[in-house]
This record gives structure tokens, sequence and C-alpha cells, in this order.
């Protein structure tokens, strides 16, 4: 048995050996129940839970319950109307005091006269100030209720996509929830995020027991996690962030990327792949391109468009020389240096596809 377990057993069997004085069917009369009848009776089982809420509420009870004694009778079976009881009764039991009127703390002296002297004025003493009565302390706070596991969490936003560096078109909101289903207002949220930019890492739900994520996405396109934890329940969000717009192209000569400075051997046809890049350096399809040179005798284009994968350039070098290479899409242009190596074995930094 683990230990947990059976410390828990030995509790509720002491408890239960300490109110062996009344029988489980015995009825407890109209004397404020002890914590040991409240065992005892969730435990036998004979008496119904709607019964013994209104029992309590009835008898109330012989002492304040704690977080621990409440957290005893649930693990007994207690449900949210007996809990309820059992706050009615630490309620009605908390002394009250009536709010003094003005002046009545302190009953006011009457004046006094004193006999004045032969030829001198008369003179009348005034009372001291009275000091206002001290308020009431206030009272104790309830107990939290328990917080739904299902009710609790992101109700609105999740799974929508946006470009990277701005914010969701829809706002992300966590809610939270009782047991009972009820809204819990002021209930503090810790925030955390991967792949993405917080306003706040920590916010408080409204009265309708609701609060919204200040959420930048990115930068890097894929996916965004938002984590929410309040109390001993953690929430995940995921929202899915896409390239932002063209800022450059990108020029690709097989897995090698290509600098603005490229070589190539002569009579070597060479193909191109040319991508965009955006601000946070995400790689951004560009469907069409259009490629010239300034010297068509050094390097020609033969073919400069798109497929399924982007844009594509094709060229072939036809003498030794050096050249510009201009390409243009999605309203950007590049502008290269082209040299056309006479010896073939110097190497090119963009050989002959194989």
């Amino acid at each position: 048995m683990p230990a947990a377990l059976a410390r828990h057993f030995t509790c509720v069997s002491l408890l239960l050996l300490a109110g062996a004085g009344r029988l489980p069917g015995q009825s407890v009369g109209s004397e404020p129940l002890r914590k040991t009848d409240l065992v005892r009776m969730l435990t036998v089982g004979t008496i119904a839970s709607q019964e013994l809420a209104a029992l309590v509420h009835r008898n109330c009870l012989s002492f304040a319950p704690t977080e621990r004694d409440r957290a005893d009778l649930v693990s007994l079976g207690a449900d949210t109307a007996l809990l309820r009881a059992l706050d009615g009764c630490a309620r009605r039991a908390a002394p009250t005091r009536p709010a003094p009127g003005r002046g009545a703390a302190h009953p006011r002296p009457p004046l006094t006269r004193r006999q004045p002297a032969a030829g001198t004025a008369q003179r009348i003493v005034a009372p001291p100030p009275v000091a206002a009565p001290a308020p009431a302390p206030a009272s104790a706070t309830s107990p939290r209720a328990p917080l739904s596991t299902t009710a609790t969490g992101f109700v609105l936003g999740v799974g929508q996509h946006g470009s990277v560096g701005t914010r969701p078109a829809l706002p992300l909101v966590f809610q939270v929830r009782d047991t009972a289903g009820t809204p819990v207002a002021g209930e503090g949220v810790t925030l955390g995020v991967t792949n993405g930019q917080l306003g706040a890492t920590r916010a408080v739900t409204d009265s309708s027991g609701r609060m919204s994520v200040d959420l930048t996405l990115g930068p890097k396109a894929g996916a965004t996690v938002v984590r929410a934890t309040v109390r001993a329940l953690i929430r995940e969000a995921t929202l899915y962030p896409e390239p932002g717009a063209t800022v450059r192209l990108m020029l690709r000569c097989g897995d090698t990327p290509l600098d603005r400075r490229i070589s190539f051997m002569l009579d070597s046809p060479v193909i191109f792949r040319v991508t965009g890049q955006d601000a946070f350096g995400n790689a951004v399809l560009v469907p069409q391109v259009a490629a010239a040179t300034g010297d068509k005798g050094i390097l020609r284009v033969d073919y400069a468009g798109g497929d399924s994968l982007g844009g594509i350039v094709r060229v072939t070098p036809a003498e030794p020389g050096s050249t510009s290479l201009v390409i243009v899409g999605s309203g950007h242009r590049e502008d290269l240096t082209a040299v056309v190596l006479q010896n073939r074995d110097s190497g090119a930094s963009c050989a002959r596809p194989a």
C-alpha cells in the first residue's frame, strides 16, 4: 500500500474511533455537529448528500472548519452542497458587532461651571474631543472553491494563423471556472510562450472569469505555444505563425546559397533556385522571376520563370569574362556579378548539375 494511502486510511480510522460513542444510524438531534459526526455519516453512507447538507444548515457545527478539514471531507465524498452549508455555518458563527452611533462609545460629560471670582468674567470649560470608534475587523475570507479541470482553459483564438511579428486577428482568451461551473473572478494566471512574445507574464481574470493574452507571433514560422498556469492546472494553446512579406531574394545553386559574386565554368549550363526571405529570415515562396545579363555573349539566360517549388533561372556561360546578372521577383531586385572562368579546373561557385 502506498505511504500516502496508508496515512489517509489511518487518519480516517482514528476519526471513526473518536466518534464511536454514537451509532451510525443514531440521530444527532439538534446539537451542533462535530467533525467526527460528518466523517462517520460520509463514510457509512446512511444519509443522502442533500439531507446531510440540510442537517448541517439546521444544526450548524461545533468547530470552525479549516482548509485541512475541508480537504478531509472532500476526500470522503463531500459535494458542493455540503461545502456551501459548511461556509454558511462559518458565516453565521462569525461574531458581529453593531456599529456604534456617533458619540455612543463615550458618553459626553456635562459642562462644568466654575464660580467666578468677584469682578471676573465667567468661563465655560469644554469637554475633551472624543476619539472615533475603531472599525470592526473584517470577516475571514471564505476558502476558495476547487477549479474545474474541464471548464478551465483557452476558449477563443486557439489554432489561428497569422504573419510573424504580428498579433493574432482574434484575441487569445483564457477562462477560469470552479467545479460548480461558476466563473472565478480575480484569479491570478501565469503565462509563458515558446516562439512568441507576451505583453505581460501575469494577468487576473475579470468578473466573467476570463482574461485576454497580449501575444505577438514568431519570430520563426511554424508554431507558437502559449502556456497558462492557474493554481495546479497548466493549459496550452498553439497558434501558427507564417512567413511575412519578402524583403530580399535568395539564390541557391543546388544546396549551395549564392553570394553577390558567382563564378561559372565555360559551356556548363546552370540552374538557380530563387526564394524570398522575410524580415525575420524565414523563407518565402517566390512563384515567378525574371532575369537578364549585361552581356549575352559572356552569359546567356536560357529560361526564367517558376514551378511548384518557386522561382527558377537557367543560364549558359558562353565565353570567359565578367558581366552583371539581374534577378527580379515579388517586387524585389537582386544584382549579382557573374564571372565565366577560362580554366575548367579552377573551381566554380556554381558547377554543372549532376
